[in-house]
Parts: C-alpha cells; sequence; structure tokens
C-alpha cells in the first residue's frame, strides 16, 4: 500500500484563479492581523480596545478595511465571478484589488498617507471599482443562471 502523497491533481481555471486571489489576500490579512498584535504591545493597548494612540488607531484602521472588504465581498465574490463569468478576469480583478490595498497599507506605513492624496485616491477608484466589478459580475452571473434554470423548467 502506497502511502505517498500524490501532486498530480489539476484544477479547472475557475478554482485555481480565484484561490490565488483569496491565498494572497489571506496572506495579506494574516500579515496585518500580526502587525495589529506588534501595535498593541508597542502602544500598550489591550484588547479588546481599538483606541488609545493615533499610530495605533492607523494600523487598527488599516485592518478593519482589509478584513470588511476581503472576507465580505472580495473572495466570495472573486469565487462567483469566476464560476460565471470568467476565471482570468476575476483573477485580473481580485489581483488589482489586492494590489490597491497593497499599495494602500504602505503608503500608511510608510506614513505617507497625508502627503500624497493622488495616490490615496487611485487606490480608492480602483480598489471599489473592481470590488464593484466583481460582485456585479456574480450577481449578473447568479441572475442569468436563474432564468435561463425558469426557462429549462418551463420549456421555453
Amino acid at each position: 500500500m502506497n502511502h505517498s502523497l500524490q501532486f498530480n491533481w489539476v484544477y479547472p481555471d475557475y478554482v485555481v484563479f480565484p484561490s490565488l486571489v483569496a491565498v494572497g489576500g489571506i496572506t495579506m490579512w494574516s500579515i496585518e492581523a500580526f502587525k495589529l498584535g506588534r501595535a498593541r504591545e508597542r502602544y500598550g493597548i489591550k484588547a479588546p480596545a481599538v483606541t488609545g494612540d493615533a499610530e495605533f488607531e492607523k494600523v487598527v484602521h488599516r485592518y478593519s478595511n482589509l478584513t470588511e472588504g476581503l472576507g465580505n465581498a472580495v473572495i466570495p465574490s472573486t469565487f462567483m465571478f469566476s464560476y460565471f463569468i470568467s476565471p482570468k478576469w476575476s483573477l485580473i480583478l481580485g489581483s488589482s484589488w489586492l494590489i490597491s490595498k497593497l499599495v494602500s497599507c504602505c503608503s500608511y506605513c510608510c506614513k505617507k498617507e497625508k502627503d500624497n492624496e493622488c495616490l490615496k485616491s487611485t487606490h480608492l477608484i480602483v480598489s471599489h471599482a473592481s470590488q464593484f466589478l466583481l460582485l456585479g459580475g456574480a450577481g449578473l452571473g447568479v441572475i442569468v443562471s436563474l432564468i435561463n434554470r425558469c426557462k429549462l423548467l418551463h420549456g421555453k
């Protein structure tokens, strides 16, 4: 009996491409969670408090924004967009959201967020456009699928 682990599987693009976005996003989220823990130690803020120092509050804000967008919208809609619309475009839109969040996090880390309003505006436009396109495409895919299902069931 062979107990070795086999790595000879190939999954379809509609699974692999959004999984890349999910792994990238969860990795970024994990790094931000680690930074939040370090900031708590550095500024002496005990959990569950989220206020007390301006620099600490920036870390909390960055972490909260990433958490809200990633878990509630980007990962699920990336998978649905990939399945219903296009795996390649789900990867492009999901990656653009991640890159815009990475740029935003870096501007906070470098304490340059107030010095570069253009960068902040670009980040907001790219991240929101990516998120809404993913969500809109996923919703469209579900609606079209339901319409086609009704047509099939009712013989039209």
